[in-house]
């Protein structure tokens, strides 16, 4: 149905816009009230847990009840919530707080990929995730915009109710979803299905490289580039527009998925040479050029994240039968949330025993061993898909 494909992209750029209108500027605002690097990446990490925690369980819901259009509000109403909770928060113990309630309206993500699975063909899939991730992508590239320069206009607060307002707006475009009068029934994995599942060699492959992409991009991209940029002098305009580059170029990156020269290349080699441009895109002299220097390092970020997560997500999509969609998209994010939640630790914890430049140098290393496991261990069957 044309008309729901539609409302999910838009949900989609929704979700990711509330999200990410206030990233760019978030480690500032922890800053001002009083956090340290490690506490940066705490709130950080809390942001993945969440997500850890509710994927699975949210796919196999989501497969079990089959009412899209209910799941999606409530996650909808969580992340309106969670808006609330940063508007309210007078010290770094509830900013943590309302970012763990966002994690846990993050991990709607996965709804939304599963109900947007529902409505492509079977050989159009990877493509299809791509797309998804696109409109996500450009949900945050507005998001980036439009926080940086309302934090520059109004103050660090101002992100948290353009959050909000996003939220409301979501629930509204949600309402105008259309539930098909006949649906496929969809019979939930059982225990022992589920368990098959966890033992799904390609499930797994997929999920594991995935954490190295998340991992580099909350490690860097989405929170310690922003301080690297801020010790160069940027404004919060300008910490906006880091995250605008990184989002239009992991948005462009994501609709190279599934094409003619994608398959032409491979998608094996695509994800390896992806990871290989994330990797140069942490060698730490770049940050402490100039901020030209720092975006073209948020471009090449981009595009392994872009290509990385939109492939990975369609080689799942592939690798399990169509009822068990929901649940193994809930196992991949559920992994590759843990990604999410060490990226921004691992980082904090570096700079405050070493400093920004270990850091960075760390990251560096498993970005660039993601890329050699990305040859080494994905089927090859999945190079022309």
């Amino acid at each position: 149905m044309k008309r729901n494909i539609v409302i999910i992209n838009l949900v989609a750029a929704f979700l990711w816009m509330s999200m990410y209108s206030y990233v760019p500027t978030l480690p500032a605002y922890a800053t001002s009230l009083g956090a340290t690097a490690a506490v940066v990446g705490a709130i950080g990490g809390a942001y993945g847990v969440m997500q850890i925690a509710l994927r699975v369980p949210l796919g196999i819901i989501s497969d079990k009840i089959g009412r899209d259009k209910l799941l999606l509000l409530v996650g909808f109403v969580i992340l309106a919530v969670s808006g609330l909770m940063f508007i309210m928060a007078k010290d770094t113990f509830w900013v943590m707080m309302a970012r763990g309630v966002g994690g846990a309206a993050a991990a709607w993500w996965v709804v939304i990929c599963a109900s947007y699975a529902k409505y492509n063909d079977e050989d159009k899939q990877v493509k299809a995730q791509g797309i998804l991730n696109a409109s996500s992508n450009m949900g945050k590239v507005v998001a980036a915009l439009a926080g940086g320069l309302l934090a520059q206009a109004f103050g660090l607060h101002a992100p948290f109710y353009f959050a909000f307002i996003v939220a409301i707006v979501g629930i509204g475009c949600i309402l105008l979803f259309k539930t098909p009068k006949e649906t496929q029934k969809i019979v939930p994995p059982s225990g022992r299905e589920l368990v098959a599942l966890l033992k799904n060699k390609h499930l797994i492959i997929f999920s594991i490289l995935a954490v190295f992409g998340q991992l580099l991009c909350f490690a860097l991209p989405s929170y310690f580039t922003s301080v690297a940029a801020q010790n160069l002098g940027a404004d919060s305009s300008q910490l906006g527009f880091l995250m605008v580059v990184y989002f239009l170029v992991t948005s462009a990156a994501s609709l190279f998925v599934g094409t003619k020269l994608y398959k032409k290349i491979g998608g094996i080699k695509c994800i390896a040479l992806s990871f290989a441009i994330g990797a140069f895109s942490c060698l730490p002299m770049f940050y402490h050029m100039n901020l030209a220097a720092i975006y073209v390092m948020q471009a090449l970020s981009g595009i392994c994240y872009g290509i990385t997560c939109g492939a990975l997500a369609g080689f799942v999509i592939k690798a399990v039968e169509p009822r068990y969609r929901s649940t193994a998209t809930g196992i991949l994010q559920s992994i590759f949330a843990i990604g999410i939640f060490l990226g921004p630790v691992i980082v904090g914890n570096v700079i405050e025993a070493a400093s920004i430049d270990a850091a960075y140098w760390v990251i560096f290393a498993l970005t660039a061993v993601a890329a050699v496991l990305s040859l080494l261990l994905i089927p090859k069957e999945y190079d022309k898909m």
